[in-house]
């Protein structure tokens, strides 16, 4: 897996409690706790286009994944440079992007809300403004084997949520289900949006793996899993009818209720591979 570029220390703090047990046993106990901060977006110096709380790990990656989920830019290259600076309880993102770039952002206009983060759409005045178009992708083939193999190994590639037991991930594996990617935040939108950012500057191949999610599937985790030509996104939870939709129009694996031990295919199932048979599972 690579290397996290931000320092754990900065992502939790300690805090004490008071812990009930059996037969009324009370016990002070310490725990991590994940922070939860506001991040300002701010572009090309003067304009401030949302606030998201976010956890304050893979910052530049979060950054990279939101411009180019919400269309601000086309490619990574279009962002031309990224500086994250922190005052006291807020961080400010200091993003700088082309002219014609800006004068579509500007033309948009702000997010109307401070983005929270279990929201991935406060504030967008319309869903156009963050659909993706159906892009083209890979008839590649996943074993069922791999997707449980990722799927066993997560846990111990969430180094944040074991201290704190309370963030999202957002994983990509090879298809042989080695995990190459994970990102984290209290935020599941903000997990995904900072595995994109740093899958977009990867030499691999999104399509060709999978995406691992630790949280529901709603349709705007498939919208942004999109962006980037994800092929096949597998979620603990069962995702969203709308979700299904979206998925199934753009020829993507979707799969839900995932544990190692079980999985519900709702759509894409061509490119599943079935261990006992070998055989091309359908749905």
């Amino acid at each position: 897996m690579t290397t996290r570029p931000d320092s754990l220390v900065t992502a939790h703090v300690l805090r004490h409690a008071i812990e009930i047990g059996t037969e009324g046993m009370q016990e002070r106990i310490e725990l991590g706790i994940a922070e939860e901060i506001p991040l300002k977006l701010i572009f090309n110096e003067f304009h401030i286009h949302a606030v998201m709380m976010v956890t304050p790990l893979d910052l530049h990656d979060f950054v990279l994944g939101f411009v180019l989920t919400e269309k601000i830019i086309a490619s990574p290259a279009d962002l031309i440079s990224c500086h994250i600076e922190r005052q006291h309880d807020e961080l400010c993102a200091h993003i700088r992007i082309s002219g014609a770039d800006f004068s579509r952002l500007i033309r948009r206009g702000q997010r109307l809300l401070t983005g929270g983060s279990s929201c991935g759409l406060c504030g967008v005045t319309s869903l156009e403004d963050i659909a993706s178009a159906t892009p083209i992708l890979p008839a590649h083939s996943i074993p069922v084997a791999a997707i449980r193999k990722a799927l066993r190994a997560l846990p111990e590639h969430q180094v944040l949520n074991r201290q704190v037991h309370m963030v999202h991930a957002a994983a990509w594996a090879a298809p042989d289900g080695e995990i190459h990617y994970v990102r984290e935040d209290v935020g599941r939108h903000n997990a995904l949006d900072k595995l994109i950012g740093v899958l977009s500057q990867s030499p691999r191949d999104p399509g060709r793996g999978f995406c691992l999610l630790t949280s529901r599937c709603s349709y705007e985790m498939v919208e942004k899993a999109l962006t980037i030509g994800i092929s096949t996104l597998v979620a603990i939870s069962s995702p969203t009818d709308r979700a299904i939709q979206i998925a199934r129009r753009a020829d993507m694996t979707l799969i839900g209720n995932a544990r190692p031990d079980r999985l519900a295919v709702f759509c894409g199932g061509h490119r599943l591979i079935r261990p006992e048979t070998v055989e091309m599972l359908s749905t």
